[in-house]
């Protein structure tokens, strides 16, 4: 039947895709967004060149690949390289030896749910600069904009909302606290910030959205 056969057609092209994306990821991941060429993501994900650019061009492949690692981070099935852990540790003892009292377990919980975020941007810094540019540069909204935004956006005002702090707020909070990570992600693409100070720029917005509030 047409709609058997149109149902088929689309599930190839899926699965291609999906082989294309998981090739991407492998080449950005192992030699860098500059090294790597579709002519390589094709041989590797055993397409043509053509199904690749169908696909998208380097720029829209590393914005997808993206899309799937934050996806990953959101739902904890994303597991972080060594070196990214021993970033993580560092950080976190940094980050309690210097300001031991002046955040609260709420404020603590919400640094947890963006460390992930930062580790991976820590240990692939080349190539999340190249990802930083590559957003400017892509007509479209990527995943980061939309349903991987509203889904931590979600958590973040879960999270809000259990300290006292009232939903319209929570919510208008959430918003403000993914707007503060994006920003400061931004930043250190273009500069020379370290994971610690990235951390702790973020903490400090936590710290000021954390502050309870109600409709006068």
């Amino acid at each position: 039947m047409p709609t058997e056969h149109v149902h088929s057609r689309t599930g190839r092209r899926l699965r291609t895709e999906e082989k294309i994306i998981s090739a991407a990821a492998d080449l950005f991941l192992e030699f860098g967004y500059k090294t790597t060429t579709v002519r390589g993501i094709a041989k590797r994900a055993e397409v043509s060149v053509g199904r690749v650019m169908a696909a998208g061009d380097k720029d829209v492949l590393l914005v997808r690949c993206y899309d799937r690692w934050i996806g990953q981070l959101q739902s904890g099935t994303y597991t972080l390289p060594a070196r990214a852990r021993a970033l993580t540790e560092a950080t976190q003892s940094a980050r309690t030896g210097a300001r031991p009292a002046a955040t609260s377990a709420v404020q603590n919980h919400l640094v947890e749910i963006f460390l992930p975020f930062l580790e991976f941007f820590a240990a692939h810094e080349d190539l999340s600069r190249d990802y930083a540019a590559a957003l400017m540069r892509v007509v479209g909204k990527p995943q980061v904009f939309e349903t991987l935004a509203a889904d931590l956006q979600d958590k973040l005002s879960s999270s809000l909302v259990s300290i006292g702090i009232s939903e319209a707020y929570a919510r208008a909070s959430a918003v403000a606290l993914y707007d503060s990570y994006l920003g400061i992600l931004f930043r250190w693409a273009a500069s020379d910030m370290s994971l610690n100070e990235a951390t702790e720029a973020l903490s400090d917005s936590i710290a000021f959205h954390t502050q309870l509030r109600r409709p006068v």
